[in-house]
């Protein structure tokens, strides 16, 4: 069993919990807990919840799932029926739940999480309550009331043997998921740690022992938290008690010194756990050594940096070469041969565009891209930017409109980037001839810009792909590139507090939009 695995093992808590995408309800993810309700096993993961559980068809829970999905707003129920098919037995059970949507940093729906507490016995007895309420009432009535009494002392009886017997299972099952969950835990190399609901340390696997170095009793005791690195030891505390008050998932990567005071990087994942009545149980603490990966990532960054470094020497030098053959071209053939310079200098600016990117993108990782701002004209770095892209390009016919001539406080040459990338986009994409748009605005957000060519536009499920990382669009596999300047756009906006986005023109082509503040006179 792999380490990501077991790590979702310990990542369930006694509440039943799934986790599920679209209008259908795509189940993602769901603990043992639901899986139990269910009276399933993991194979329904992928599968939409009528797929998985067909008997809701005539139930409202399907369409309640589509309405969180689509709304964005929480839906949820106390003691409410569900009919579910266990063991080949249909059934009607009662639960808590809740379908809360996750929300991305956009306000975007991703996801919604269901929670479900089974609160059958409950129902059940204020089921019986209510009937004996009622024969009561009837009986009061009537002369037999004592044989209605009897009656219904009888029903309540049984109905108590019943949930004592329900009651004493729990209990047997409770025992043997914590003899289990101690099993697994003192068996894998995660660093397993349990707190309660007052944050007091409660258990830790024997694994912290040998790679802290500490004993049980002061691990107990202490903790471990004073251990990690002094760099992250505080957002990692700061960010803990935040998500203890809220009552949410916490997640960070830090590193820790082993035994022999080496330090090491570990992914830590804290699920809140909550017993059967809902209530608040405390956290149950996973830790994971990702030391590999992220030596990996500096090796990658270091990697793509000295390339960059090394690429850029000999291109600058190139071009220098060649700025000084233009200026003694001799009268002979000087046509031709300013035509093969012209080109091969384009050549250069692309390639030194492209060593640029590399290089910022090693920048954003290791979190050293810094920003030189200063104060100018958007609407000017636009008009130099046009001007040289309709020199080097003139296949086709690129158009600037203005109306307003605000200023910016801002990088100039990230920004002529993000201008470059946009044009050099719609240079690819648009067919020969074609017209390219550049329009300038004043936005509520600020300084608006728009690019529109008249390309073959942009898949809808693609608008919001085509900003990550190394994404090629499927549209249009032979245009070239690596799936980073659209990637770069977004982050050097992002450090500027703007935005950028793309859509479908009506008639045809691609819109790309950004905005960047208005400067603040």
């Amino acid at each position: 069993m792999s380490s990501e695995e077991l790590l979702e093992i310990y990542s369930l808590t006694k509440t039943a919990t799934s986790v599920h995408r679209g209008e259908d309800a795509v189940i993602q993810s769901a603990n043992r807990a639901m899986l139990k309700i269910w009276g399933k096993d993991s194979s329904v993961i992928g599968k939409s919840l009528l797929e998985a559980l067909p008997k809701l068809k005539s139930q409202p829970y399907p369409e309640m799932f589509r309405k969180a999905w689509l709304d964005g707003k929480t839906c949820s129920g106390q003691g409410s029926p569900a009919e579910l098919e266990i063991d080949g037995k249909i059934s009607t059970y009662y639960f808590d739940f809740e379908y809360l949507p996750i929300k991305n940093g956009k306000g975007e729906v991703i996801a919604v999480l269901n929670s479900a507490i089974d609160v059958t016995e409950r129902a059940l007895k204020e089921q019986a309550i209510e009937k004996a309420e009622k024969t009561l009432t009837s009986l009061q009535e009537q002369k037999d009331m004592i044989c209605a009494l009897e009656e219904t002392r009888k029903e309540l009886h049984e109905l108590n043997s019943e949930l004592e017997e329900r009651v004493e299972r729990r209990v047997i099952e409770l025992s043997e998921s914590e003899e289990r969950f101690q099993i697994m835990a003192e068996g894998t190399e995660l660093l397993i740690a349990v707190g309660d609901e007052d944050n007091n340390r409660v258990y830790f696997n024997k694994r912290w022992e040998k790679v802290t170095g500490r004993k049980m009793e002061e691990l107990l005791r202490k903790g471990w938290v004073d251990l990690i690195h002094p760099e992250e030891k505080q957002h990692f505390i700061n960010a803990y008690m935040e998500s203890f008050k809220k009552r949410e998932v916490f997640n960070m990567e830090f590193r820790m010194p082993d035994s022999k005071g080496e330090y090491r990087w570990y992914l830590c994942q804290c699920p809140p756990r909550f017993r059967s009545d809902g209530s608040f149980a405390g956290y149950i603490a996973s830790c994971l050594d990702i030391t590999m990966r992220k030596n990996e990532e500096i090796r990658k960054n270091e990697f793509i940096g000295m390339i960059s470094h090394e690429l850029r020497t000999p291109l600058t030098s190139l071009n220098g070469f060649i700025q000084i053959m233009k200026t003694r071209l001799d009268i002979m053939n000087r046509d031709s041969l300013e035509h093969a310079l012209n080109k091969s200098q384009i050549q250069i600016n692309k390639m030194s565009k492209m060593v640029a990117g590399f290089l910022d993108i090693s920048k954003l990782e290791s979190g050293s891209l810094e920003l030189q701002q200063e104060s100018f004209q958007l609407q000017d770095l636009l008009k130099e930017v046009i001007e040289e892209l309709s020199f080097m390009h003139s296949t086709h016919k690129i158009t600037f409109a203005s109306t307003c001539s605000l200023k910016v406080f801002a990088d100039r040459n990230k920004i002529s980037a993000v201008m470059y990338n946009l044009i050099g986009n719609a240079i690819k994409y648009a067919p020969f001839g074609s017209n390219i748009e550049i329009l300038c605005s004043k936005d509520k957000a600020g300084l608006l810009v728009k690019v529109k060519d008249q390309g073959p536009g942009i898949e809808k499920s693609e608008e919001e792909k085509i900003f990550g990382r190394y994404y090629r669009s499927k549209g249009s596999p032979t245009v070239s590139g690596f799936g980073i300047g659209l990637f770069l756009c977004r982050e050097i906006l992002i450090k500027h507090e703007g935005s950028i986005w793309a859509e479908n023109a009506k008639d045809n082509g691609a819109e790309f939009f950004f905005t960047l503040p208005e400067q603040a006179v």
